[in-house]
């Protein structure tokens, strides 16, 4: 199966993503993984950019 990545159209879900990336590089994963899932952030999405680091967009915050 091949992947695309395709740009986030929707940037209340971008900006969510990124703090939690923050929070689960900066503090630890388990706040990371509250607060995306706090903002509405969907498990697939909270999973894929905890968890598969080389999945994540070129956008996604970084330490």
């Amino acid at each position: 199966m091949k992947y695309f990545r395709h740009d986030r159209r929707d940037t209340k879900l971008e900006a969510a993503v990124n703090k939690g990336l923050a929070a689960a590089l900066l503090i630890d994963v388990p706040t990371g993984i509250k607060i995306m899932n706090d903002e509405g952030v969907p498990p697939e999405v909270r999973t894929r950019v905890i968890f598969n680091p080389q999945q994540r967009r070129a956008t996604d915050w970084k330490h």
